[in-house]
């Protein structure tokens, strides 16, 4: 592997490394704002509400959210 090839691997390598902990510091933030949004129309608390950020080999962000209700909020019409 010569030198650029090189170089360019290691770059790669760091970039997913620091994209890699962007996940965690806005993890806290994210849940906050899907649980205000979600309270609008589930009865749900901080514990009903799973996230997980993450970031794949291509580093691409991949979110899944898992929310229990007890019950869904009926809207009324005006």
């Amino acid at each position: 592997m010569n030198e650029v090839s090189c170089c360019e691997e290691r770059l790669k390598s760091m970039m997913l490394i620091d994209k890699s902990e962007t996940p965690q510091k806005i993890n806290k933030v994210l849940k906050a704002e899907i649980i205000y949004l979600l309270k609008n129309y589930f009865d749900i608390t901080a514990e009903d509400v799973d996230i997980d950020l993450g970031i794949d080999k291509t580093g691409e962000y991949i979110l899944s959210i898992t929310a229990k209700s007890r019950f869904l909020k009926v809207a009324t019409c005006l």
